[in-house]
């Protein structure tokens, strides 16, 4: 995994240094990740925060993929993270607790007290998606009593029910907040130092809605009451609604600061070990449940190298695993796909993810009409963001198999659309946990033929090895086999 570390380290400590003396930064009195109250203004603090949101966010998919079957393969079983080895989240811990909050807490103090109330509501649309994607991978986390500093070491660790429902009050805080006047300080107003939408607070509302569309149907397993399925149906029709991707919440790179994404690309196919995998692949070749379908988004997102099939690493096996197919394995990201560019994004939340949130929900409540135009969306909007020809698009959609009618449209449909759209999103592992690995929605998933945790599915992500040593509010006597509060 060191491959995604160094990447990802270098995209903060480029933020870093960029903000600081090199005096200050190795000023062994002070956290070099944050900035004191007179050296940066809340519209030089906003930056770093969205760069600190990418990062956490692809950190988390640094070892998720490989739970989400997204990514597969290994050059040794103590690297396999696919066949669930107890390795920690430890590359989203450290950004997101000693970077990414602390930073959005500033920003929130700051704007608060100063009477810029966009910068809160954007801080407050950050520290939600980070604080709800933390929780969805370890369950309980500090919240309370985090970002205290040297007056509290030790923060307790609150409930995974507690930490949703401060998700829930930040974005309902963050929504009013960006729906208040612009300030009449210049200095207050958001502008182009917004890398995300430039200041643009139009498109921060309806990310914040989609945000909370997102906390709506995560809630949906623990409670299924028609609320939360209307809810999220009403956010999402005031959430992103630009079908070109051009408005998703994600944060674009550049050539002085590669995607971290790029850490994953190879300029030719098949050279490396965490590569698509055969059930990713198999949803998009023809082999999976869209059978007889080829997917025109599939040369778009892998590399094959020019061959004339696409064939997935089968998850759970090492790189040279004859007997189970895996040097068969010949497609890759590379420099070639979509997000192995060096100015690939890292998406946070997208159009695509928005409408599949909306057809699930208006599924559930028996809308089947309005769930199959939000289906075929959701499609669309994500083939429209890769690139794809509008005559491939329109193919793909009129085959029967892929669209089928209200009539037909079903759960699995639905839940396998979103997760080809959401590749190298870690949101799909919590769709995933909330159906429970269900073979009927995730058609074809297996668990990896090699499963250190024997015949179940992994459900959490264990905390990182050296918390415990130095918090002792560290909860006990869990594993990666406990299912957290949101799933059960």
């Amino acid at each position: 995994m060191k491959k995604y570390i160094k990447q990802s380290t270098l995209v903060v400590l480029t933020g870093c240094l960029s903000l600081f003396s090199c005096k200050k930064a190795l000023d062994i009195n002070q956290d070099p990740n944050r900035l004191t109250g007179n050296q940066v203004s809340i519209s030089n603090l906003l930056p770093s925060g969205e760069q600190y949101l990418a990062s956490s966010f692809y950190n988390a998919g640094a070892y998720g993929l490989f739970y989400t079957q997204y990514l597969a393969g290994a050059a040794s079983y103590q690297q396999n993270i696919d066949s669930y080895n107890p390795y920690g989240f430890d590359e989203l811990w450290g950004p997101a607790y000693l970077s990414a909050m602390p930073n959005y807490n500033d920003i929130i103090k700051r704007a608060d007290q100063a009477g810029a109330p966009q910068y809160a509501g954007i801080a407050r649309t950050m520290m939600a998606l980070t604080l709800m994607q933390c929780a969805d991978i370890w369950g309980d986390i500090p919240y309370s009593e985090a970002f205290q500093g040297s007056s509290n070491v030790s923060p307790h660790y609150d409930s995974m029910q507690n930490i949703y429902k401060d998700v829930k009050t930040l974005l309902d805080q963050a929504i009013a907040n960006l729906n208040q006047p612009n300030p009449t300080l210049p200095s207050l107003v958001v502008g182009s130092t917004d890398l995300i939408y430039g200041g643009n607070i139009t498109k921060w509302k309806k990310a914040a809605y989609a945000a909370r569309a997102r906390y709506y149907i995560n809630m949906s397993k623990k409670d299924p009451s028609a609320a939360n399925y209307q809810n999220a149906i009403a956010d999402a029709n005031l959430a992103i609604d630009d079908q070109t991707g051009a408005s998703d919440l994600q944060l674009f790179y550049n050539q002085t600061i590669p995607s971290p994404w790029f850490s994953l690309s190879n300029t030719t196919a098949g050279s490396r070990y965490a590569r698509p995998s055969q059930f990713f692949v198999n949803l998009m070749n023809g082999n999976g449940y869209f059978a007889g379908v080829f997917d025109p988004r599939l040369p778009k997102e892998v590399d094959n190298g020019g061959k004339a099939t696409y064939v997935g690493h089968p998850e759970g096996t090492l790189d040279n695993d004859q007997a189970n197919g895996a040097d068969q394995t010949n497609v890759d990201i590379t420099t070639n796909t979509y997000y192995g560019q060096r100015t690939s994004p890292v998406p946070i939340i997208t159009y695509s993810e928005v409408q599949f949130i909306k057809a699930e929900a208006l599924l559930k409540t028996g809308d089947q009409v309005n769930a199959y135009i939000a289906y075929q969306n959701g499609i669309k909007g994500n083939m429209i963001k890769l690139g794809v020809a509008t005559a491939d698009m329109n193919t793909y959609l009129a085959n029967p198999v892929v669209s089928k009618g209200a009539a037909g449209l079903t759960i699995a449909d639905v839940m396998l659309q979103k997760y080809i759209a959401l590749f190298l999103q870690m949101e799909t592992w919590t769709d995933m946990r909330r159906y429970q690995y269900d073979p009927n929605v995730y058609v074809g998933l297996k668990q990896p033929i090699h499963n250190v945790l024997g015949n179940v599915w992994v459900q959490r992500g264990n905390y990182p090895d050296v918390e415990p040593g130095r918090n002792p509010n560290v909860p006990k006597s869990l594993n990666q086999t406990n299912v957290l509060w949101l799933f059960q």
